[in-house]
């Protein structure tokens, strides 16, 4: 299985080239699932998504879409 996405959904610079001009931020990410398998999720190189997040995220994609977490800063630059 080939997994295609990007590093990240929500842009708002997207709108108007990829998303709909009008589209809610909100909605970002069910069309974006509509189009792409994956996606990478930056916000967790700060600080780790809530279960609500991640819950919430899951409910707006189909079951076999895939996130990849990025790992925290906090471990990959600050812990030796």
């Amino acid at each position: 299985m080939i997994w295609v996405g990007t590093s990240g959904f929500q842009y708002k610079e997207w709108k108007g080239t990829f998303y709909p001009e009008t589209l809610p931020l909100a909605k970002m990410l069910p069309f974006y699932a509509t189009h792409f398998t994956t996606t990478e999720i930056n916000y967790s190189f700060r600080q780790i998504p809530s279960e609500k997040t991640l819950t919430n995220w899951s409910n707006l994609t189909p079951p076999k879409f895939r996130f990849g977490l990025k790992a925290l800063q906090e471990i990959t630059h600050f812990r030796q």
